[in-house]
């Protein structure tokens, strides 16, 4: 490395550095600063990564894919990083272009824009047409992307090393997601694996006239240029737009989710950030462009997927358990007892709802929560699937129709030969089933005393780590009512039934049928109530 290269290190360093500290991030390089700010603020690092300019726009956009390493909140802020730049000269478009193919543009083109029709953190792009007569964009990375990046990462790094237990209160793991982040990166400033990508996407989807992705002229592909064909249509999925063009919404949205599952469920490729800017409706067919983030699942992955969706519908804990530990990278060892639980928990937050209030968005990103928790590391696609669902269900939202994607995705999946939910219905599992309904049945009032009576001893004690609890508190609290509830109505009848067998007195059988009459129109009325609410 030259002297100048170390001073500019050193001077963006200083910057980056001073950036922080300004926005209350001081703390974490602390052998130079001595700001004594505590607090951390979503938002303020965002705005630090904006001020930083694109290498750092790049970096805030790639972290927030990575839900399982930073908290929620900074999840969220970092995905409003706006991808735009200010726009480089056409000289060096040229420039780049000549440097890669050894080719003047005017020599393969009949003309190019100099106006760009985006100019991004990563890359410029103009539209152009070949001498063939075809219409097509040029893709160009910005000069000097990949060092600055790169450089800029690695820099960041530094700063955080300082002070590796400041950054944890927004930083779950640093060391993994700056690595992540780094490796991330290399991939995408390489348009070769963009151009793969599409090849492989386009490939896929071949004999399906819905969904396909923009041809790239391989000939005129490098590392920093990308030369596909152009898109006209409606963008960023414009609702307006599209029911104007004749699209009928509820029709488009089960479509749109469908050959999104279809992309994970049988091809094991999909688009890693499907929002509505990178997403063209032409002549009938839904255009995924920009795949310079895209998700790959094993054969072995994909089915693991469906049955960990399979445990969750049968409320199957130590399935589900064994499932993550299959697919997870167990770093240290892992407490089977405690994680059971953890995944219990996960299951009460759910068993109360209907199938199309689940968000499965949502869903994956709790299974996330309670593996990171016990230190186990989830493929990169998974979490790049939980990321990808969510968006898609973002998009679905937006539409405001009543096409939910879990009802779509029950439907795919009962369609398909290798998912069943009555696979594990088999006679030895129903009389299994049956036999112990029968002898939870008989257990449950002994249970119903023995609770009571250490509640009543002041010896109960109750400890809960719920995710994102502010929010889901609300459902608890109506689970715990109606169970207590139903309880009640299971003693009156349980207590009806012990008169009616005890006593001779005619006024005493006449109570008995009372109490049994009036805990059935409770009990009914019980069961009115959760229809209603949508939650049976």
């Amino acid at each position: 490395m030259s002297k100048m290269q170390k001073k500019g290190r050193r001077n963006r360093l200083t910057e980056i550095a001073t950036v922080l500290a300004s926005y209350g991030f001081g703390h974490i390089y602390r052998t130079r600063l001595g700001s004594k700010h505590e607090h951390q603020d979503a938002e303020q690092l965002r705005l630090a990564f904006e001020e930083l300019g694109p290498t750092f726009i790049k970096f805030g956009q790639i972290l927030s894919t990575r839900p399982d390493l930073l908290p929620p909140d900074y999840i969220e802020e970092l995905a409003k990083l706006q991808d735009q730049a200010p726009p480089f000269p056409f000289e060096q478009i040229k420039e780049t272009f000549q440097e890669e193919f050894g080719e003047d543009l005017e020599e393969v083109f009949e003309w190019v824009d100099e106006e760009p029709l985006a100019s991004a953190s990563v890359a410029q792009v103009h539209r152009a047409l070949t001498k063939e007569g075809q219409e097509v964009i040029v893709k160009v990375q910005r000069p000097d992307m990949e060092e600055d990046l790169l450089r800029d990462i690695q820099l960041f790094s530094r700063i955080i090393s300082m002070a590796p237990e400041t950054v944890k209160s927004f930083v779950v793991d640093a060391d993994v997601a700056l690595a992540e982040v780094e490796k991330i990166t290399k991939v995408e400033l390489d348009f070769r694996n963009e151009m793969n990508a599409l090849i492989q996407f386009r490939k896929n989807n071949e004999n399906r006239p819905v969904v396909t992705a923009p041809k790239p002229m391989v000939k005129y592909t490098s590392k920093r240029v990308l030369v596909e064909e152009y898109i006209k249509g409606i963008n960023g999925l414009n609702i307006t737009d599209l029911l104007q063009a004749g699209y009928e919404q509820d029709d488009f949205v089960e479509k749109f989710i469908y050959t999104f599952l279809v992309q994970i469920f049988e091809d094991g490729f999909f688009h890693g950030d499907p929002h509505p800017g990178n997403i063209i409706i032409s002549e009938g067919q839904i255009v995924y462009i920009d795949f310079g983030l895209y998700g790959e699942l094993s054969e072995s992955n994909r089915n693991k997927l469906l049955e960990i969706l399979e445990a969750i519908v049968f409320e199957d804990v130590e399935s589900l358990m064994n499932l993550l530990l299959q697919m997870a990278i167990v770093r240290s060892d892992v407490d089977r007892y405690t994680l059971y639980q953890d995944l219990e928990t996960f299951f009460y937050l759910y068993v109360s709802k209907d199938l199309e209030q689940i968000e499965i968005g949502t869903l994956f990103n709790d299974i996330l929560s309670v593996t990171h928790k016990h230190d186990l590391i989830m493929p990169n696609d998974f979490i790049m699937l939980a990321k990808s669902m969510g968006v898609i269900e973002g998009v679905v939202a937006d539409f405001k129709t009543d096409v939910n994607v879990m009802e779509v995705a029950k439907t795919y999946l009962q369609e398909r030969d290798d998912f069943s939910f009555w696979g594990r219905l088999k006679k030895e599992n129903i009389g299994l089933k049956a036999y112990q309904i029968g002898a939870n049945i008989l257990d449950l009032p002994t249970k119903v005393k023995d609770t009571l009576e250490t509640i009543a001893n002041g010896r109960a004690r109750l400890n809960l780590e719920i995710m994102d609890w502010d929010k889901k508190s609300v459902e608890v609290n109506k689970m715990v009512n109606r169970l207590v509830f139903a309880i009640i109505i299971a003693s009156l009848i349980m207590a009806s039934a012990i008169i009616a067998a005890s006593v001779t007195s005619p006024g005493l059988s006449r109570l008995s049928i009372v109490i049994f009459i009036g805990a059935g129109l409770m009990g009914l009325w019980l069961l009115i109530s959760i229809i209603r609410s949508g939650t049976l």
